[in-house]
């Protein structure tokens, strides 16, 4: 069951007291990873992983074994590591960060402790399972649709579609979700995708009444099939989330296809994409992790590693009547009933 569900246009925390953790004081720079398994983090990206200004992390810590970058007016309730950590100004960290290279604002603060230098790798990306896709193309329509696993080649939700899997292994080319698209599973489920995942604008993927987030994996690798030689339609949008290296990396297929998700979208997975680089849009919400060589999450954006999401506004975003009655700017609450579940949510 979905609890508390906030929809908002900005998104703030209220707590500041440190989060304890255990300080780092050993440390070997060998092949061997500080961590050997990616389970903490939200975020964890091989190269770097950016938070825009005012994204906002419940729970959950972030590593990368390279940069990590956290912009203005942002708050971490969580442990940072990575090889360099950017903090901007007015950016709280609740927890401890470790390091061998710390740019910190002079108006940001980390409130837990500091370690220098920090072991590298920090981690290993999971290994992505071979599998093979199928050769049937199935495109969504309208709110009553349902997939039971299997392999498929092209899976595209169409606007203000609603497609619910039902459980178990799904191995597809692409997996493409158009505006107010919705995608729910209702039971564990494993999506590995090959070539490309792509959301646009305020896009769900969800847990059903009796899954949680972490019961949907996708696993992505982001490299054409070696016979395919079509363009794709959007090949310049996705040429635009990449440098210069990276364009020539990927037509190697050195790297894979970056991912892009668009603004306003509501994601519940566990997206392991160690070839790729992931972009949520700004104002998203995210329960779960992505770990991938890049990450990049939008601002205004909200985290959380657990299922529940604590967010509470910053005091001049608060309203107050004659009465004494306060309301919050830009902010919806949504209550359910004990029989409540995320697609009562979705329909509200």
């Amino acid at each position: 069951m979905l609890k508390n569900i906030h929809k908002l246009k900005k998104h703030h925390i209220i707590s500041f007291t440190a989060v304890g953790g255990l300080a780092l004081t050993l440390f070997s720079f060998n092949s061997s990873p500080l961590f050997s398994t990616t389970t903490p983090f939200v975020l964890f990206g091989s190269d770097s992983v950016i938070l825009e200004q005012e994204v906002q992390v419940s729970s959950g810590d972030i590593g990368s074994n390279n940069k990590l970058t956290i912009e203005k007016d942002s708050i971490v309730n969580g442990n940072l590591f990575a090889k360099t950590i950017t903090i901007d100004k007015n950016t709280t960290i609740n927890g401890n960060a470790s390091f061998n290279k710390l740019k910190l604002h002079k108006d940001a603060q980390i409130l837990g402790t500091q370690t220098k230098p920090v072991q590298l790798p920090i981690a290993n990306l999971p290994d992505i399972p071979a599998f093979s896709i199928g050769e049937q193309d199935v495109t969504f329509e309208g709110a009553i649709n349902t997939l039971s696993a299997g392999s498929y080649r092209d899976i595209t939700l169409e606007n203000d579609s609603r497609l619910v899997l039902e459980g178990g292994v799904y191995n597809l080319r692409t997996l493409e979700l158009k505006e107010n698209s919705t995608l729910i599973f209702n039971a564990p489920t494993t999506i590995n995708i090959q070539f490309k995942l792509k959301g646009k604008y305020h896009i769900s993927i969800l847990s059903g009444s009796n899954t949680v987030p972490s019961d949907l994996t996708i696993n992505y690798i982001g490299i054409k099939p070696k016979n395919e030689r079509e363009d794709e339609d959007d090949d310049d949008e996705i040429e635009s989330e990449m440098d210069d290296k990276e364009k020539k990396d990927y037509k190697k297929q050195k790297i894979g296809r970056p991912v892009i998700f668009g603004s306003n979208s509501f994601l519940n997975f566990t997206l392991n994409a160690p070839k790729a680089s992931v972009h949520i849009g700004k104002e998203s919400t995210l329960r779960g992790q992505v770990l991938a060589r890049k990450v990049k999450v939008g601002e205004d954006s909200v985290l959380s590693k657990d299922e529940a999401i604590s967010i509470i506004t910053k005091t001049e975003d608060i309203l107050v009547t004659e009465d004494g009655t306060r309301f919050v700017v830009n902010q919806i609450l949504i209550q359910l009933t004990s029989g409540g579940t995320s697609n009562d949510a979705v329909i509200i």
